[in-house]
């Protein structure tokens, strides 16, 4: 099985995720004093940042049983 273009952007998506999440629930104040005009344009909240990770998982669940993910 070889890494196609599909399984380098789903790593490069949950990469993402993963920061966004630690962002949320671990660095919110930081992120809101360092990027004010985007923090309200995108607010990091905890609630959409873990639906985030369980669409980004489900995704990946679906490429691996496709067979696309090379875990």
């Amino acid at each position: 099985m070889s890494i196609n273009i599909e399984a380098v952007i789903w790593y490069v998506i949950l990469l993402d995720c993963i920061g966004a999440n630690i962002v949320a629930w671990c660095c919110n104040d930081w992120y809101r004093e360092k990027f004010k005009t985007l923090h309200r344009h995108f607010p990091a909240t905890k609630g959409w940042c873990f639906a985030y990770l369980i669409l980004v998982l489900w995704l990946g669940c679906v490429l691996y049983r496709l067979e696309i993910l090379p875990w």
